[in-house]
């Protein structure tokens, strides 16, 4: 009987500590900042273009993303921009020293969207240049 409940212990720590494991992978096994550069971040570093991130509430349908992805290339200074309506995120690349976010934001908010620029950690956004916590 001893020697059984210790396999149970062993068993049920085990399993446990796989899980915390599993469920805190993010926090336990974050990569090192070395290993988070990209080719795409070591041409832009190249090139001096700017990569930002913008938060958009109120899309509901692949026709939203459409509208706001050709608002924002109009802008001057933009090269690209990706919007994934699941994350409600918008990533924009500008050309170098062309970086404009009022402008951005206020093409997003003309056509009834709500938008923030994300700080990099992502706990800050910016909606019309006063910080709101998330």
């Amino acid at each position: 009987m001893n020697k059984n409940m210790i396999y149970v212990y062993i068993i049920g720590f085990t399993l446990i500590t796989l899980l915390g494991l599993y469920y805190y992978k993010d926090i336990l096994f974050k990569p090192s900042p070395a290993s988070d550069v990209t080719i795409t971040e070591i041409n832009n570093a190249q090139t001096n273009l700017k990569v930002r991130k913008f938060n958009v509430q109120g899309m509901y349908c692949d026709s939203c993303k459409k509208k706001i992805e050709s608002a924002v290339l109009n802008i001057d200074g933009v090269l690209k921009v990706s919007v994934d309506q699941e994350s409600n995120e918008m990533v924009v690349t500008y050309k170098p020293q062309m970086e404009k976010i009022k402008e951005t934001l206020s093409a997003v908010n003309d056509l009834g969207y709500t938008a923030g620029l994300k700080s990099s950690s992502g706990k800050l956004q910016v909606l019309d240049f006063n910080v709101t916590f998330q």
